[in-house]
Protein backbone atom coordinates (compact mmCIF):
# COMPACT_ATOMS: atom_id res chain seq x y z
CA UNK A 1 0.00 0.00 0.00
CA UNK A 2 0.99 3.64 -0.52
CA UNK A 3 0.69 6.71 1.61
CA UNK A 4 0.91 10.13 -0.43
CA UNK A 5 1.62 13.73 1.22
CA UNK A 6 1.70 17.23 0.23
CA UNK A 7 3.51 20.07 1.10
CA UNK A 8 4.02 23.29 0.87
CA UNK A 9 4.85 25.54 4.10
CA UNK A 10 4.77 28.83 3.57
CA UNK A 11 5.20 31.69 0.79
CA UNK A 12 8.63 31.60 0.44
CA UNK A 13 8.76 28.20 -1.13
CA UNK A 14 9.71 28.58 -4.62
CA UNK A 15 7.54 24.62 -5.40
CA UNK A 16 5.62 22.54 -3.64
CA UNK A 17 7.36 19.19 -2.15
CA UNK A 18 5.08 15.96 -2.45
CA UNK A 19 5.82 12.65 -0.76
CA UNK A 20 4.52 9.20 -1.73
CA UNK A 21 5.75 6.03 0.29
CA UNK A 22 4.89 2.38 -0.75
CA UNK A 23 5.45 -0.02 1.68
CA UNK A 24 5.74 -2.98 -0.34
CA UNK A 25 8.81 -1.82 -2.95
CA UNK A 26 10.19 0.23 0.80
CA UNK A 27 10.69 3.28 -1.53
CA UNK A 28 10.11 6.75 -0.60
CA UNK A 29 9.36 8.91 -3.58
CA UNK A 30 9.60 12.88 -3.30
CA UNK A 31 8.60 14.99 -5.85
CA UNK A 32 8.81 19.28 -5.67
CA UNK A 33 7.14 21.02 -8.60
CA UNK A 34 8.26 24.61 -9.71
CA UNK A 35 6.23 26.19 -12.49
CA UNK A 36 5.77 23.03 -15.36
CA UNK A 37 9.08 21.42 -14.04
CA UNK A 38 10.05 18.68 -11.20
CA UNK A 39 12.77 17.67 -9.33
CA UNK A 40 12.27 13.77 -8.02
CA UNK A 41 14.07 11.51 -5.40
CA UNK A 42 14.04 8.39 -4.93
CA UNK A 43 15.21 6.24 -1.65
CA UNK A 44 15.04 2.89 -1.39
CA UNK A 45 15.19 1.74 1.83
CA UNK A 46 16.76 -1.90 2.16
CA UNK A 47 15.12 -4.73 4.64
CA UNK A 48 17.84 -4.00 6.77
CA UNK A 49 17.30 -0.04 7.39
CA UNK A 50 18.34 1.39 9.24
CA UNK A 51 21.62 -0.85 9.40
CA UNK A 52 21.84 -0.92 6.19
CA UNK A 53 22.33 2.32 3.89
CA UNK A 54 19.52 3.73 1.60
CA UNK A 55 19.92 4.00 -1.88
CA UNK A 56 19.43 7.47 -3.10
CA UNK A 57 18.57 8.25 -7.07
CA UNK A 58 17.79 11.64 -8.51
CA UNK A 59 15.47 10.59 -11.39
CA UNK A 60 15.02 14.09 -12.43
CA UNK A 61 17.09 17.42 -11.71
CA UNK A 62 16.21 20.76 -13.60
CA UNK A 63 17.57 23.35 -13.10
CA UNK A 64 20.14 22.35 -10.81
CA UNK A 65 24.09 21.38 -11.81
CA UNK A 66 25.35 17.81 -11.33
CA UNK A 67 28.15 19.04 -8.62
CA UNK A 68 25.67 20.99 -6.66
CA UNK A 69 22.78 17.99 -7.03
CA UNK A 70 25.59 15.56 -5.83
CA UNK A 71 26.55 17.90 -2.62
CA UNK A 72 23.05 17.61 -1.80
CA UNK A 73 22.85 13.50 -2.00
CA UNK A 74 25.49 13.14 0.20
CA UNK A 75 24.39 15.70 2.83
CA UNK A 76 20.72 13.47 2.68
CA UNK A 77 22.73 10.75 2.59
CA UNK A 78 24.26 11.72 6.23
CA UNK A 79 21.47 12.79 7.72
CA UNK A 80 19.63 9.25 6.41
CA UNK A 81 22.44 7.34 7.94
CA UNK A 82 23.33 8.84 11.07
CA UNK A 83 19.92 10.56 12.57
CA UNK A 84 18.43 7.11 13.33
CA UNK A 85 17.08 6.55 9.79
CA UNK A 86 15.09 9.80 9.90
CA UNK A 87 13.72 10.05 6.04
CA UNK A 88 11.47 12.42 6.94
CA UNK A 89 14.52 15.02 8.23
CA UNK A 90 16.49 14.20 4.72
CA UNK A 91 13.64 14.91 2.27
CA UNK A 92 13.09 18.35 4.02
CA UNK A 93 16.75 19.61 4.09
CA UNK A 94 16.35 18.22 0.20
CA UNK A 95 13.10 20.64 0.01
CA UNK A 96 15.16 23.29 1.90
CA UNK A 97 18.41 22.96 -0.59
CA UNK A 98 16.02 23.59 -3.72
CA UNK A 99 14.08 26.45 -1.89
CA UNK A 100 17.53 28.15 -1.15
CA UNK A 101 18.25 27.58 -4.64
CA UNK A 102 15.35 29.20 -6.53
CA UNK A 103 14.63 32.03 -3.44
CA UNK A 104 14.68 35.29 -5.05
CA UNK A 105 15.03 34.11 -9.10
CA UNK A 106 12.70 36.00 -10.98
CA UNK A 107 10.99 34.60 -14.21
CA UNK A 108 12.13 34.99 -17.56
CA UNK A 109 10.28 38.07 -18.56
CA UNK A 110 9.31 36.33 -22.04
CA UNK A 111 8.01 33.33 -21.04
CA UNK A 112 7.26 33.76 -17.29
CA UNK A 113 8.29 30.52 -16.20
CA UNK A 114 11.57 30.40 -13.96
CA UNK A 115 12.93 26.49 -15.50
CA UNK A 116 12.90 26.85 -19.62
CA UNK A 117 9.98 24.19 -20.74
CA UNK A 118 13.08 22.47 -23.09
CA UNK A 119 16.02 22.94 -21.84
CA UNK A 120 15.11 23.28 -18.29
CA UNK A 121 17.99 26.44 -17.10
CA UNK A 122 17.07 29.19 -15.29
CA UNK A 123 17.29 32.63 -17.07
CA UNK A 124 20.65 33.48 -16.59
CA UNK A 125 21.39 36.17 -19.79
CA UNK A 126 21.23 39.88 -18.23
CA UNK A 127 20.40 42.88 -19.64
CA UNK A 128 23.01 45.85 -19.14
CA UNK A 129 20.57 48.68 -18.87
CA UNK A 130 17.91 47.21 -17.43
CA UNK A 131 19.08 44.05 -15.37
CA UNK A 132 16.17 42.08 -16.59
CA UNK A 133 17.26 38.19 -16.68
CA UNK A 134 16.23 36.47 -19.79
CA UNK A 135 16.30 32.55 -20.59
CA UNK A 136 18.95 32.12 -23.81
CA UNK A 137 16.46 29.73 -25.62
CA UNK A 138 13.72 33.08 -25.20
CA UNK A 139 16.11 35.47 -26.25
CA UNK A 140 17.26 34.11 -29.37
CA UNK A 141 13.53 33.03 -30.22
CA UNK A 142 12.99 37.12 -29.18
CA UNK A 143 15.97 38.26 -31.41
CA UNK A 144 14.72 36.03 -34.41
CA UNK A 145 11.17 36.79 -34.28
CA UNK A 146 11.93 40.45 -34.26
CA UNK A 147 15.06 40.84 -36.60
CA UNK A 148 16.56 43.29 -34.11
CA UNK A 149 18.73 42.26 -31.26
CA UNK A 150 17.80 44.62 -28.24
CA UNK A 151 16.01 44.01 -25.33
CA UNK A 152 12.74 43.02 -24.99
CA UNK A 153 12.08 45.12 -21.75
CA UNK A 154 14.07 48.27 -22.70
CA UNK A 155 14.78 47.89 -25.97
CA UNK A 156 18.44 48.77 -25.45
CA UNK A 157 20.80 47.17 -28.22
CA UNK A 158 21.88 44.06 -26.75
CA UNK A 159 25.28 44.65 -24.87
CA UNK A 160 25.05 48.14 -24.84
CA UNK A 161 24.40 50.29 -21.93
CA UNK A 162 22.93 54.06 -21.70
CA UNK A 163 23.19 55.72 -18.42
CA UNK A 164 21.14 58.69 -17.88
CA UNK A 165 22.77 62.00 -17.72
CA UNK A 166 23.66 62.63 -13.78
Amino acid sequence: DAVERSSNKGTGDAGELTIKAARGSREVMARYEIDDANLELLVRLPAAYPLAAAELDCTRRVGISEARLRKWMLSVSAILQHQNGAVAEGLLLWQRNIDREFKGVEPCPICYLVIHGTNHQMPRLACRQCHNKFHSACLYKWFTSSSKSTCPLCQTPWGATYRGAE
